[in-house]
């Protein structure tokens, strides 16, 4: 039984003593070191832009608005807005109505009667019966009866149903007839619109107007592709706000070789070159941000440094740096999410 006794007091004290020994040993000091990938700050010569968006429009000289020259009635619209129509194509017919008839006819009376008269006056002139004033004046009233009656059949007044056909290639704008309305003379029916020549109208802001001129080069890309983007220049810059935008409109043509690519109403972005510039930039995963603005981490002594900074512009691989950075600073670009000021850190090869 004694021996039971000392061997569980023997325990008890090497247990109380390994307790003791853990609560008073020192705890060994763990830094953690975070794996980072640098690149330097370069200055490059970068170009400044007004970013704008616009949607495609016809060219307005290309637009050809096509009016019924005089009363009828529609009979048949064989089109819609947004049909592209090649020239000749078939797009409404009017019955001509009873009183542009009548004009006709009448028309075609006066070309007789003017005839007649003339024969009878240069009758009369050979039995010195009439003056020549008199066969001049006969001769002067057939040619405008002449003239007045071929402008009539001209207009197709010669028929009692007229067909309208398309005068060139394009895509209908406006379809103002329907079938079975009557109409007046001179009524706008149909807008057509060249299929080669488009425009973009891009929206700008008020205050960018002073940096704007017509001439400048345009970067043109579609909002939803950005890889296939082309080059034009401005061609005018209204001195009005667009009262839909609430922007400056700036017109920039398309390419006829770029117009097969795009449709009336899509939507493109472009940026306006304004002026070239030397500038120190940094690839954008560099930047972070949070309440207290942008800000990057460089690498000094092995430990990670946050510097605050002020960003100019920027696309979708570097940022402009305007303050805050030298050229050589080593720049965190990767790993950088994960750092703290003051981290250890070791830099991994590229």
């Amino acid at each position: 039984m004694k021996k039971w006794l000392v061997f569980e007091l023997i325990v008890l004290t090497s247990l109380s003593n390994i307790c003791f020994a853990d609560e008073t040993s020192p705890i060994a000091d763990i830094q953690v070191v975070a794996a980072v990938k640098t690149v330097p700050v370069v200055q490059k010569n970068i170009q400044q832009t007004v970013v704008a968006y616009g949607t495609i429009l016809p060219d307005a000289d290309q637009i050809t608005a096509l009016s019924i020259p005089y009363a009828g009635l529609i009979e048949n619209v064989w089109v819609r807005s947004g049909q592209k129509v090649k020239k000749g194509d078939l797009l409404f017919s009017l019955n001509v109505s009873p009183g542009e008839k009548m004009t006709f006819l009448q028309a075609q009376a006066s070309v007789v009667f003017g005839e007649k008269d003339l024969k009878r006056q240069e009758k009369l002139l050979l039995q010195h019966l009439a003056t020549k004033a008199q066969v001049t004046s006969a001769k002067k009233t057939l040619q405008d009866a002449e003239i007045y009656l071929a402008s009539l059949k001209k207009q197709g007044l010669g028929e009692n149903l007229q067909r309208f056909m398309a005068l060139q290639d394009g895509i209908i704008l406006q379809v103002n007839v329907q079938a079975g309305q009557r109409v007046q003379a001179d009524t706008s029916a149909i807008q057509i619109a060249s299929n080669q020549r488009f425009v973009v109208r891009l929206g700008v802001e008020p205050e960018d107007l002073a940096n704007l001129a017509v001439g400048q080069t345009v970067k043109i890309q579609s909002v939803f592709n950005l890889e296939k983007p082309f080059i034009s220049t401005v061609s005018q810059i209204h001195a009005m706000l667009n009262p839909t935008t609430h922007l400056v409109d700036v017109i920039v043509p398309i390419p006829a070789d770029q117009a097969k690519y795009f449709i009336i109403g899509s939507r493109l972005k472009g940026e306006i070159q304004i002026k070239s510039y030397l500038a120190l930039i940094v690839p954008r995963s560099t930047i972070l941000t949070d309440n207290k603005g942008s800000y990057v981490f460089i690498i000094q002594n092995r430990k990670a440094q946050r510097v605050n900074v002020k960003i100019g512009q920027s696309t979708h691989q570097w940022t402009e740096v305007i303050k805050g950075l030298s050229i050589g600073d080593k720049v965190v670009y990767q790993g950088n999410y994960e750092l703290a000021p003051g981290m250890k850190v070791q830099e991994r090869a590229k």
